[in-house]
């Protein structure tokens, strides 16, 4: 007897269909429901919810969004549209859209703070509640994150007040600047209570899909699962299709539904709908027979459920899917002329079979699937007439050049090209705007996006037009990380301005990419700007940035010519500067100045920059230029020795990045901080600092992070150990040494000589000394690549590079190594010194030496004291006899007892080797013979001088005497002195 309510297994019968029938997601649904009680416990996470089109993956959010709504969780849904033309951040658009509508414009308003503006910037159409907040300044690449920033902490604020489930749909759609907001909000999530859930399909993400490309840091962020959504369980697939159906299946039907669909409850559905068409036709067909008759895929299905349809309804459809996803009447009535009467009873049909479901104040297809179908089923000429019809009627209704929906009507023109070439221009005057828009809206890949296709597929037919195009187009690459194809954009504007004889124009395109260097983008670069100087620019202005632009790239080539003629242009650019009123044009001329002073020669005049950069940005509240000043500043102290001012300058920039809350300025304070750590021997903490660091230089997108973060892995291995794995992660990111550049060499010639590759790293040294050290460049790493080269030649012992390095680090014995801020390897003069012990020259090494420990000592810096005296022990161990001897076990005691306390373990294996060879050879730290040894151990013990005497069979008098002896030799006036300082050796003895 069947259950009451089902049918017999071989028939069908009349019932009401259950479209959104929910089965089996058990697994699934435990962890979303986990997920979910986290929220109440500020412990916020993200879900990725992947699968095939129809697997159930929005079915799956919904189930969640119901739930969430009972537990009173506040639900936002945003959904990404398949369709093109959407604005770009369509779906936090929606998001943020809907915050506004659940809490209001004056809680939305409290809640964002003084981010309120920098929201507003991606979401232009809410400025109308808050008119009387002024945009913010454009402030290059770091303002974007600081606007998405601005954006997490709006939502993670609203959701301490009432917990949130936000739900990002269908982010296979999504535009680039969508997926880089949600991959940082990702990172913010770990003590919030904001539960996110994306929905996306994996298998249609190609390989440069922004989401593919962040995937893997959206898992590292922490607090994210993973959950792939697949077909149904042979069970739940016949409990979905006796909901659906009204009848129990044999086992040899699931079995065959199974195979058809995979278990895809979308394809199922679909399916239950053929057979209650079938039903209506044959009131006892088989349900096998119809399983049989069922066509081979979801498409296929859902093209015969489409044409079944009426004609002039699936006319109506047509139109529709052209539209996209959503649609109002009143926009079909305007595009079709069918009257609303005859369309609502059209749409009827369509929405009784399924394939379009009612949506808020419109309709929409059922699925994305659905549309897809629709579309793809049209003829080329088909769907360019209808795309050219919506595109008129769009312009039409749109009103002034505000209200106008641009990306849309770009989208609609171009594709109405394939049939109507009088659309051209504007389907270029939109796609142009449709970028601009983009980039003042940040979204700087959706721009590319825009000028890339204005340019395939309506290019401009005036060169001059096509210039400024191109030029735009190299802007958005540049801010949206593309290096490359920005400099191609530079490169053709600047051939079409030599064309057209326009030094304005070579001028801006000589400016396109910047900040950014090396020694192949450099030469680019400079024969960019030598171009623009070859046809002067009447605008100062410009001509002023050009000139700083060439400095920068001069001093990054590594060539020494290039250097000196640096130092012409900046002194020209800094000239120019000062009549100048622009702040961006008076910090061009002092970052030219900054640029050209990079070398160690240049510290003081930069330190001077620095204090005048920061009094600039006071004058013009800028908080970019700003941070450039605290970032100088830095370096310079640090540079100098003078490491407690420079901590102090870091707290006050760290200060100032907090506020800023960009990436790039945080970068900068972490980056700093773990260098001054390292150099206080809290090595654990810079580890710490330089992860973050790394982590932060990839979320802004800043080249050099990489690269900062290995050579400090690098850096804190020569402290504690670890310095092959350091070497060979570098080794991995530069590229093999056999043929790079001098610098490389010079940098890899420490460690390779300190990991006990002599060979290799004499190859290296060759190649230096071939290349010549002029050509060790740029300028900014010359000391930390000569510090490391040191190493290399002690090792070695390479004499005639040891005098070439000696004689041009001689001038710089008051320095303190180091790059930016980086790369801090201790006193100059400890390099010096081992320099000059190479060469022999004693006397000059002790000098270098002592004042080198004395300058470690006042940095406070006791890793880099332990290194000069075991460096220093060494060269004594080499040449000296005697007092030297135990000058040099004394070094080496200090060193041994450092090196343990901060846990330098490599130090204190060699400080500890050297320490017993010089006991071996009857050396000790102390200037007592043996027989003093005795009388002052005695002293200790308390005996007086008679009875010394006795116990050492002496006179009272030479005992009295070799008291007397000792303790003017150590320097003490008492017997107590002399007996602590027997106690404190006791241990060693």
């Amino acid at each position: 007897m069947c259950p009451e309510g089902s049918r017999t297994m071989g028939e069908l019968r009349t019932r009401d269909t259950t479209p959104n029938v929910f089965v089996g997601r058990k697994a699934e649904l435990k962890q979303l429901l986990a997920g979910l009680d986290g929220v109440f416990e500020r412990n916020g996470g993200l879900f990725l919810l992947s699968g095939e089109p129809g697997i159930g993956k929005t079915r799956l959010a919904e189930r969640i969004r119901l739930e969430a709504r009972t537990r009173g969780v506040a639900v936002l849904w945003g959904r990404s549209t398949q369709a093109e033309g959407a604005p770009p951040y369509w779906p936090w658009i929606q998001i943020l859209r809907s915050l506004l509508k659940d809490r209001g414009p004056e809680e939305f308003g409290r809640l964002a703070g003084p981010g309120l503006a920098q929201v507003l910037q991606i979401v232009p159409d809410l400025r109308r509640h808050f008119a009387d907040v002024s945009r913010p300044s454009v402030d290059e690449e770091t303002t974007r994150f600081g606007i998405y920033d601005s954006v997490i902490q709006l939502l993670v604020d609203a959701s301490t007040e009432r917990p949130i489930l936000l739900v990002l749909d269908d982010m296979h759609w999504a535009d680039a600047p969508s997926v880089l907001l949600l991959e940082l909000l990702a990172r913010a999530l770990a003590q919030s209570s904001l539960m996110v859930i994306v929905t996306y399909r994996d298998r249609e993400l190609p390989s440069g899909h922004p989401l593919r490309i962040h995937l893997a840091d959206l898992v590292r962020s922490g607090g994210t699962t993973e959950i792939q959504v697949l077909g149904l369980m042979q069970a739940d697939v016949a409990t979905m299709f006796r909901a659906l159906t009204g009848f129990e299946p044999e086992a040899r039907v699931v079995h065959r539904l199974l195979s058809q669909t995979a278990g895809n409850p979308f394809f199922l559905t679909e399916l239950a709908k053929t057979f209650e068409r079938e039903e209506s036709d044959s009131r006892h067909s088989s349900v096998s027979g119809a399983v049989d008759n069922v066509p081979h895929g979801v498409d296929a299905l859902l093209r015969q459920s489409i044409a079944r349809l009426p004609d002039d309804c699936r006319q109506l459809l047509q139109v529709a899917a052209v539209a996209g996803q959503d649609w109002h009447l009143d926009f079909l009535e305007a595009i079709t002329q069918v009257g609303r009467t005859r369309m609502l009873d059209l749409l009827d049909e369509a929405v009784a079979s399924g394939i379009v479901i009612r949506a808020g104040g419109g309709y929409g297809f059922a699925h994305g699937l659905v549309r897809d179908s629709v579309y793809h089923s049209l003829s080329t000429a088909r769907r360019a007439e209808l795309h050219g019809r919506i595109a008129l009627v769009l312009e039409q209704r749109s009103g002034g050049q505000s209200g106008k929906p641009v990306p849309q009507l770009a989208y609609h023109f171009i594709e109405a090209l394939e049939l109507d070439d009088s659309f051209r221009p504007k389907a270029l005057e939109y796609a142009t705007e449709a970028g601009r828009r983009a980039l003042s809206e940040l979204a700087y890949e959706e721009a590319v996006r825009m000028f890339d296709m204005a340019l395939a597929k309506a290019p401009p037919p005036d060169a001059s037009e096509r210039a400024d195009l191109v030029l735009d187009l190299g802007r958005a690459r540049y801010l949206a990380g593309d290096i490359g194809g920005a400099m191609r954009a530079a490169e053709e504007v600047s051939q079409l301005a030599e064309k057209l004889d326009d030094g304005d124009l070579l001028a801006r395109a000589a400016l396109v990419v910047r900040g950014v260097g090396g020694p192949g983008l450099s030469v680019e670069i400079k024969r960019l700007c030598n171009r623009a100087m070859r046809r002067l620019t009447d605008d100062t202005s410009l001509r002023i940035q050009v000139l700083s632009q060439l400095t920068v790239a001069l001093m990054q080539t590594g060539d020494a010519a290039d250097e000196r003629a640096a130092e012409e242009s900046s002194r020209e650019a800094a000239r120019l500067a000062e009549d100048a009123a622009d702040p961006d044009v008076i910090f061009a001329g002092i970052h030219a100045r900054q640029m050209a002073t990079s070398g160690p020669d240049g510290v003081d005049e930069r330190l001077e920059l620095a204090d005048r950069t920061l009094r600039l940005a006071q004058e013009t509240g800028r908080s970019s230029i700003a941070q450039w000043g605290h970032a100088w500043r830095i370096d310079a102290l640090i540079q100098l020795g003078r490491i407690d001012e420079a901590e102090v300058a870091l707290a006050t920039q760290a200060s100032h990045a907090e506020e800023l809350r960009q990436p790039l300025a945080r970068w900068r304070t972490l980056q700093f901080r773990s260098w001054l750590e390292l150099l206080r021997g809290r090595f654990d903490e810079a580890g710490r600092s330089a992860e973050e660091a790394r982590q932060l230089g990839r979320q802004g997108r800043h080249g050099p992070a990489e690269f900062t973060y290995l050579t400090h892995v690098l850096g804190k291995a020569t402290f504690v150990g670890g310095m092959e794995a350091g070497f060979q992660a570098m080794s991995e990111f530069i590229g093999p040494l056999a043929g790079s550049q001098t610098l490389t060499a010079a940098f890899a010639a420490g460690p390779l000589a300190m990991s006990g590759r002599l060979e290799d790293a004499g190859l290296a040294l060759r190649q230096v000394a071939a290349a010549g050290l002029d050509n060790v460049g740029p300028p900014m790493a010359w000391l930390p690549a000569m510090a490391l080269l040191t190493e290399a030649i002690t090792l070695l012992d390479d004499r005639d590079l040891a005098a070439a390095v000696y004689t041009r680090l001689r001038p710089f014995d008051r320095l303190n190594v180091s790059a930016g801020g980086a790369g801090l390897y201790g006193s100059v003069s400890r390099y010096l010194g081992m320099l000059a012990g190479t060469l022999e020259r004693w006397d000059e090494s002790v000098d270098h030496f002592e004042h080198a420990i004395e300058f470690e000592r006042l940095m406070g810096a006791p890793p880099l004291l332990v290194r000069s005296q075991i460096a220093y022990a060494e060269m004594l161990r080499k040449h000296g006899k005697g007092a030297d001897l135990r000058r040099a076990r004394q070094l080496l005691e200090s060193a041994i007892a450092t090196s343990r306390e901060l846990g330098m373990r490599p130090w204190l294996d060699r400080a500890t080797r050297l320490a017993t060879d010089l006991k071996v050879k009857g050396v000790f730290d102390h200037p007592l013979s043996n027989r003093e040894m005795e009388v002052a151990a005695l002293v200790a013990e308390g005996l007086s001088n008679r009875a010394i005497a006795t116990r050492l069979h002496l006179s009272e008098r030479t005992a009295e005497s070799h008291v007397k002896n000792v303790c003017d030799k150590l320097g003490f006036n008492s017997r107590s002195q002399l007996a602590a300082w027997i106690a404190k050796r006791s241990p060693s003895r």
